[in-house]
């Protein structure tokens, strides 16, 4: 027992010594509450009694504009015990329900008992019982920049994948990119713009694993195709737990054509590189999460703004729900306006099929997981069919 506590007691302060570095924290007798981890993020914390603790949640710049609040901290505990949890959010609402995690790793949705939000959904209060072992609280779970390293690796391993870094972050780290062989026709893949969204980041992973399985399907794609797989384009936002800018205070989906932050100025690099190269775009998908579906969301093209293949969207879907009947998605045709994002901005340059491919929120993890790879697999027969 002397022995655990002593241990609980190196812990406690050692995470101490770690929040002092320049991370949010507070504590009092018996909780601490920090952020000093991958994606942990909120702005202010404060003790409203020994069982109470207000935590404000802002956004990383005053330029942010869409509510994508954010929050990851962590609660250790020099006794087990009971911390009722109050959530701020004075420039946004209770958008996300809390997730749960004993490890950093294994996460739960908070039960609906121990949760309350407010009327005007500017405050959420979580109960959370701290044991032993700390007690990580977020918005979605956490895919910190080591979880890419960990699937970059996992990538580099495929026999058909090359790895390159094509630039770097504001920070310095590095945007990677996974290619397959230098096939005439490109697919080009993009994940993680937005740093809050989770969902659409384990699409993407599940998507790629389908296009590189070792299926007669996914080898004669990867044999007329080339895969261009940017997994984490902004590593700065997702490591400092952002909303939703880069630490150029910009949104990077809407920095296409502008290209003033380098991480979107490394693609154009790689796209001008691919032209020379006599590569042929065919296909765009940028994976994202949104509020306003429980499931999936496509923002295509119109039906008057004809793509090069034709009606691909139309075509894709209508065989997913061939194979999908009881699953419900949604298909938003918006037009490709002067707005600098992705998906206009690759429509307009080489008027191809340019997606926005949206998860919900509040998509659950199992059906992603099960539907994902009819979209993959699907996507992958009408594109061979394309001339």
């Amino acid at each position: 027992m002397l022995i655990r506590l002593l241990f609980t007691c190196f812990v406690f302060l050692a995470s101490a010594v770690l929040a002092e570095a320049g991370s949010p924290s507070c504590e009092n007798a018996q909780f601490l509450i920090e952020a000093d981890f991958e994606s942990g993020n909120f702005a202010k914390c404060k003790f409203k009694s020994a069982s109470s603790v207000e935590i404000t949640i802002e956004p990383e710049d005053h330029k942010v504009v869409v509510e994508q609040p954010w929050f990851a901290f962590r609660i250790t505990a020099r006794e087990p015990g009971e911390l009722r949890v109050r959530l701020r959010f004075p420039d946004a609402y209770a958008r996300y329900w809390p997730k749960l995690s004993t490890d950093g790793n294994d996460w739960m949705r908070a039960p609906e008992s121990s949760v309350d939000v407010s009327r005007s959904k500017k405050n959420m209060y979580v109960t959370i019982s701290v044991g032993d072992s700390p007690v990580w609280v977020a918005a979605q779970e956490l895919l910190p920049v080591s979880w890419y390293d960990d699937w970059l690796a996992e990538l580099v391993s495929h026999d058909d994948i090359t790895m390159a870094v094509i630039g770097a972050s504001v920070e310095g780290r590095s945007i990677h990119i996974a290619k397959t062989s230098n096939g005439p026709e490109a697919v080009i893949m993009l994940g993680r713009q937005h740093p809050a969204e989770i969902p659409g980041a384990l699409a993407m992973r599940d998507f790629v694993d389908v296009l590189l399985a070792d299926t007669n399907l996914a080898r004669q794609f990867r044999g007329r195709f080339t895969l261009l797989i940017i997994p984490l384009m902004n590593p700065d936002g997702v490591a400092n737990g952002h909303w939703r800018h880069n630490s150029g205070r910009t949104d990077l989906n809407r920095d296409w054509g502008i290209f003033k932050q380098p991480e979107t100025q490394a693609v154009a690099k790689l796209l001008v590189a691919m032209e020379k190269l006599d590569m042929k775009p065919r296909l765009m998908l940028d994976f994202h999460a949104t509020k306003f579906t429980e499931t999936l969301m496509f923002y295509t093209q119109t039906a008057a703004e004809v793509t090069d293949p034709p009606e691909f969207a139309v075509n894709w879907f209508t065989a997913v729900r061939d194979r999908l009947p009881e699953f419900e998605f949604k298909h938003d045709p918006r037009p490709s306006s002067e707005n600098p994002n992705t998906k206009g901005y690759f429509y307009r340059r080489y008027g191809i099929p340019a997606y926005t491919y949206e998860l919900g929120d509040k998509a659950d993890r199992n059906t992603l997981h099960a539907t994902t790879p009819v979209f993959a697999e699907e996507m992958m027969r009408e594109l061979l069919r394309a001339e």
